[in-house]
């Protein structure tokens, strides 16, 4: 059986979520922190639990608040001739059109048999489950021994219950429950045997407790068979299912790291479950380096029975899966999409931004920058703003920086980006414009992107030379001074750009137009910032002068003051 539709209602952080599932093995969720990934997959879990004592708290409800009714419905297809029997579900059958990704309230010509299966929970915190046919069907009864045949298990950060033959862990399954019952039996029969032969190392002191009891039961009538003494209760050792576990040797595999009981708990699974299976795995990524998680999604792609729901937050995860594996999660005060990053007319370029920049496509709002320059001096600007001025940081409005690699890509990437559902915006230079075009730029804005360019056809390097304060300029400079190490190599290139009369004795330059723009085209031609820790390193000389009132109103400060209300969504 195969998942069609997921809708939830006021479950935990979700409020509303309406996901067509594609007809696909491996779903990965993607997005930042918070935006309800892990609880999409404890929704799908709590849907399909195979047991009827399954409990809910306030905190469950959406906003803490019971009066809003937990709903989490699933369309399932795929179904196994058992839901088809008319005796089980037949009558119930609703429905489902994949060209379209809608369903029906009746199966039809050209539509898959489908079975709309419901999990409400009131203030009681009492669930329900019920396979319903329209909105306004009370439906029936949907039963536990069915949920589980649906055969949905979650894989998250504690594996420790499969690997023992405990009730629907995966050694469970893949064993005789018959014979373990029998096995168990034997087994407390066994301990009971052994401690009889160590009773004279291990029980004197407490048969001597059992002798005293025995007196005392003679004395009160009680009648004594043989004899008292101490020894196990074999209904009282309860020796269950869940206490037999796997061992390497004499070490239970609990004892294993977080990663490896999750790969192996991964290959148990897939060697028990023959049959179709839904698997949620949250965070695949926990616990295992890049090589394993290779490995692991390797393994999950070739489980052709499977049908896989995933999370991560690692951006070595993304670039080991392709672009239609990849589902992006937003969340807008609790309405919930998610968009594939498939889309048509995109797919290949985004495919080839996430092998690229995978780090950026995490993140709810990404700042396309033209090249490695920008990345670095944003970064710069971000130690500043945070160290000195007390803002938020960019990890806390949930930005990421996205390096373009040059002005011609920025359009289709920043594009691209705002199709998948992400906030974008767009840092470049103004002095290609066959490359980025002040038209692109409106293009841009048009679909609600922000972009910070600079007026008078300058790039990054000349604008900051023009605009700063001297004392900020000269600072610049000498942050190009430690960088390079190389004083005369860079005195030569300022005066290539200078001309006659350039006066190679630094310290006794004066703020002038022609040495500022000497000083700009120098550090555009010749890179001296163009690496992100260079970059990073000239922003944090000259992030304090921002603030002077002398370029208040200068093309620099009004375009980073743009920039920075829509890191912080002003």
């Amino acid at each position: 059986m195969r998942i069609r539709h997921i809708s939830v209602r006021n479950f935990r952080g979700i409020r509303e979520l309406d996901w067509a599932v594609p007809d696909r093995n491996m779903m990965c969720l993607i997005g930042r922190g918070d935006s309800t990934k892990s609880t999409i997959l404890e929704a799908i879990r709590r849907l399909f639990h195979p047991q009827w004592n399954l409990s809910f708290d306030d905190a469950d409800f959406h906003l803490c608040t019971p009066d809003n009714t937990i709903m989490i419905e699933a369309v399932l297809g795929d179904l196994s001739d058992a839901f088809l029997d008319l005796e089980k579900y037949g009558h119930s059958l609703c429905g489902w059109n994949q060209d379209r990704l809608v369903r029906t309230d009746d199966p039809g010509d050209g539509l898959e048999d489908a079975l709309r299966v419901r999990l409400t929970v009131a203030g009681d915190l009492e669930p329900t489950w019920s396979v319903i046919k329209s909105d306004d069907d009370e439906g029936i009864q949907f039963k536990a021994t069915d949920r589980a045949k649906v055969a949905v298990s979650l894989i998250g950060a504690a594996s420790d219950r499969h690997l023992t033959w405990s009730r629907g862990s995966i050694l469970g399954q893949l064993a005789e429950t018959e014979n373990i019952t029998s096995s168990l039996a034997g087994a407390a029969r066994a301990a009971k045997a052994a401690l009889e032969d160590r009773r004279a190392d291990d029980l004197t002191d407490f048969d001597a407790v059992a002798s005293s009891a025995e007196r005392t039961a003679r004395a009160l009538g009680v009648s004594v068979a043989v004899s008292y003494k101490a020894h196990l209760d074999t209904d009282a050792i309860n020796v269950r299912m869940a206490g037999l576990a796997l061992h390497d040797g004499d070490m239970p595999l609990r004892r294993l790291g977080l990663g490896s009981k999750r790969m192996l708990t991964t290959g148990l699974q897939k060697q028990a479950l023959q049959s179709p299976h839904v698997t949620l795995f949250d965070e695949v990524e926990v616990g295992l380096e890049p090589h394993r998680i290779a490995k692991l999604l390797q393994h999950l792609r070739g489980d052709a029975t499977g049908q896989y729901f995933l999370t991560t937050h690692s951006p070595v995860v993304l670039r080991e899966l392709t672009v239609d594996d990849l589902h992006i999660v937003h969340c807008d005060h609790g309405r919930i999409s998610v968009v594939a990053a498939n889309k048509p007319g995109i797919a290949d370029s985004v495919q080839g931004k996430i092998r690229s920049g995978a780090e950026a496509f995490l993140a709810p709002k990404i700042g396309v920058c033209e090249g490695a320059t920008e990345v670095g001096f944003l970064r710069g600007l971000d130690d500043y703003w945070v160290a000195a001025e007390n803002r938020n940081s960019f990890a806390y409005q949930g930005v990421a920086l996205f390096d373009a690699n040059g002005a011609s890509k920025i359009k289709e990437i920043a594009e691209n980006l705002k199709m998948l559902g992400y906030d974008v915006a767009v840092l470049a230079d103004s002095d290609e414009p066959a490359q980025f075009s002040d038209a692109d730029a409106e293009a841009l804005r048009a679909v609600g992107i922000t972009v910070t360019k600079w007026n008078d056809a300058r790039a990054i390097e000349e604008r900051v030379f023009a605009d700063l304060p001297w004392a900020a300029v000269m600072a610049s400079f000498q942050v190009v001074r430690r960088l390079w190490n190389d004083d005369q190599r860079l005195l030569n290139q300022v005066q290539s750009k200078f001309g006659q009369g350039f006066d190679r004795n630094f310290e006794a330059w004066q703020d002038s137009p022609a040495l500022r723009t000497a000083l700009g085209e120098a550090a555009k031609a010749s890179e001296w910032f163009k690496r992100q820790s260079r970059a990073r390193e000239w922003a944090d000389a000259i992030s304090g002068h921002l603030g002077d009132d002398a370029i208040r109103e200068s093309d620099l400060v009004r375009q980073l003051t743009s920039m920075r209300g829509w890191i912080e969504n002003v």
